[in-house]
């Protein structure tokens, strides 16, 4: 017990320091953001202790925790006034941000929402609390009529806005989502092919190198995002087991598998390159040979799609082409969604393409 007490001695420096640092981030922002940022912390630090501690003490941590920072809040000393937007728009903004950072969202994703957020308060001239449907309405009028914005890409950012809003309900910080009072949007549905067989050998001839060879046949049997390829090293490969883990959205864990020819070209290529485990599993061709992008790997492939003489060639086709092949040939969807890491059904079945033989096909053998 007396060594709990040391370690959780060391644990509250430790915090203290980790808020000493956030201090500047956090400066001048509402309460309610400084209690995301504690909880997130605590959060963290349990998250290290857990192979060092058995549960009963990691729980006993975590009580012992949560009771001394209860009711503490993040301050800092200052006498300079600061502006902060119209009416602390620009502190629900980094609250926002705050929550979803502390859930694993990833920053990149964040910009996208933050940056539709401050369009539609400059556009309108309004704080976040004036906002009303019929504003966004109009704001949304505008850029279908006068921008020629598609509607697809209206929906996602009013996605964006309806989360911002939600969150602020949450919070009580503002009374109501006005984004609700906007019609969804009719948007036609855009059928997103994957590659044919004819047009997958023609890729697969078209590679000027055994490189590209390995990196085609990899997003084509492992279904990867292009992030989680760049993200890989040669270590993360079980060659002998022909899997690998990746971490996807929200750093979530999942198993993915290589097929023999992936395994094949992909060991030709390290090979090639006598490469050690802590390296990059793809680098560029030029010295010194850093790790690929995900620019660079999609710069690759529409490049490789010109040579081949196929349209669309982007690291997510691969992804969708491995997900319909896997349903024609009779894995159970479940699996699928599985297999690419997704959360909801419905996401997968926008992945996966039915072939209209596959229709005929099933038609002829239960009617």
């Amino acid at each position: 017990m007396h060594e709990l007490w040391e370690l959780f001695c060391l644990i509250t420096i430790q915090l203290s320091d980790q808020l000493a640092e956030k201090a500047p981030i956090l400066y001048n922002i509402r309460v309610k953001e400084g209690l995301i940022v504690i909880e997130k912390i605590i959060k963290d630090v349990l998250t290290e202790m857990t192979p060092h501690l058995d549960p009963e003490q990691l729980e006993h941590l975590g009580n012992v925790l949560y009771l001394n920072f209860h009711g503490k809040v993040i301050q800092e000393e200052n006498t300079e006034l600061m502006d902060t937007g119209m009416d602390g728009d620009e502190a629900k903004i980094r609250m926002f941000v705050a929550s979803k950072l502390a859930t694993n969202r990833k920053r990149k994703t964040l910009q996208h929402y933050i940056k539709e957020v401050r369009n539609v308060l400059k556009f309108l001239g309004k704080s976040i609390d004036a906002v009303t449907g019929m504003d966004l309405r109009m704001y949304y009028g505008y850029m279908r009529e006068k921008r020629g914005i598609k509607a697809v890409t209206m929906q996602t950012r009013l996605h964006y806005l309806s989360s911002f809003w939600d969150f602020l309900i949450t919070e009580e910080l503002v009374r109501s989502n006005p984004v609700r009072k906007v019609r969804t949007l009719k948007i036609e549905k855009e059928i997103k092919k994957p590659f044919s067989a004819e047009e997958m050998e023609r890729l697969r001839d078209a590679c000027p190198g055994v490189r590209d060879r390995a990196m085609i046949e990899f997003l084509y049997s492992t279904g990867v995002r292009v992030s989680e390829m760049a993200a890989l090293n040669i270590g993360d490969i079980e060659m002998g087991k022909q899997e690998l883990i990746v971490y996807g959205k929200g750093s979530k864990e999942r198993k993915t598998y290589l097929t023999d020819s992936a395994k094949f070209y992909l060991k030709r290529y390290l090979k090639e390159r006598d490469a050690k485990d802590s390296e990059p599993l793809f680098v560029t061709g030029d010295r010194p040979h850093g790790r690929m992008s995900v620019a660079g790997i999609q710069y690759m492939l529409r490049q490789l799609g010109k040579r081949a003489g196929v349209e669309k060639t982007h690291p997510h086709r691969f992804r969708r082409t491995i997900a319909t092949d896997l349903l024609a040939r009779g894995m159970p969807i479940e699996q699928v969604k599985e297999f690419l890491g997704h959360e909801k059904l419905d996401t997968t079945l926008i992945y996966c393409t039915v072939k209209e033989e596959q229709v005929k096909a099933s038609h002829r053998k239960y009617a």
